[in-house]
């Protein structure tokens, strides 16, 4: 599996597949890379890249404390050992909305073009209660299943997962763990990783810097999400000069892994 060095010396895995317009898509906290391959199998002519964010997946952890912003640079060492192919269509869920927010923040110009699924950028004081939520959630995840079958049934059809396609679901179970040496199934983003970066989701300050992105801004927002609801996703697409609102039907705050044919569509339009 490719890998490329960040900044500060961590190994980040990537996928890489296809050919034509650049296409890079970043996962949300606490999941992987391969669940971009629902959508990126609808996006034929595209080179599409998916990374594995810091703590996740098949790269490297880094230490606490995290910081958002590094989640950015990461972004950007993969453009830059990739190329300078253009045009660049950057599309990221959650946590990855909001590292492709910031990379292109840190580095204005390195898009053309960035689809925003429900980012993770908030004011500080409205982010504050829902990020100690979160932490709380993550610290109480199981954090291994004796077989994938068990961590399926825990999973099918109930709470975040309630909504998400079979298929996404067969890809979290194969991808988002990994097998310990205790012959269980372990998360591969640990429940402490994934809390660690919810405790300090409301403290990056990239909501004031919204403004300073200037490239095309798509935002995309379930109709059923809990975390942007209408009134405030107007307000976050407000905050881009050449900012769009998408909401999608029949979706929660997990768009991609429930409505991949929808998410494909709205980055199929970014072309041009």
């Amino acid at each position: 599996m490719p890998h490329v060095t960040s900044h500060d010396g961590l190994e980040l895995a990537y996928e890489r597949t296809g050919s034509g317009a650049p296409l890079f898509l970043i996962h949300a906290n606490g999941f992987c890379k391969e669940l971009w391959r629902p959508v990126v199998r609808l996006l034929p002519g595209f080179d599409a890249v998916a990374l594995d964010q810091r703590g996740h997946g098949s790269s490297s952890v880094g230490t606490a404390p995290f910081d958002w912003w590094d989640l950015g640079r990461d972004v950007l060492s993969l453009v830059a050992a990739l190329g300078p192919a253009a045009p660049r269509v950057g599309v990221g869920h959650s946590s990855g909305g909001a590292a492709m927010a910031m990379s292109e923040i840190l580095h204005p110009g390195t898009w053309d073009r960035l689809v925003l699924i429900e980012p993770i950028t908030f004011p500080e004081s409205l982010g504050r209660d829902g990020a100690r939520h979160m932490v709380e959630a993550a610290l109480r995840r199981r954090e291994a299943f004796a077989t994938r079958e068990e961590a399926r049934a825990a999973f099918y059809g109930r709470g975040p997962f309630a909504h998400w396609t079979d298929e996404m679901l067969e890809l979290y179970v194969e991808h988002g763990f990994r097998d310990g040496t205790d012959g269980r199934r372990h998360l591969a983003c640990a429940p402490e990783t994934e809390a660690e970066y919810y405790r300090v989701s409301d403290a990056h300050g990239t909501w004031e810097r919204l403004g300073e992105i200037r490239c095309p801004v798509t935002i995309v927002v379930g109709n059923g999400s809990d975390t942007h609801p209408d009134d405030f996703a107007i307000s976050l697409t407000a905050q881009f000069g050449t900012g769009e609102l998408v909401s999608v039907s029949r979706s929660t705050h997990f768009v991609p892994m429930e409505q991949p044919e929808e998410i494909a569509r709205v980055i199929g339009t970014t072309r041009h």
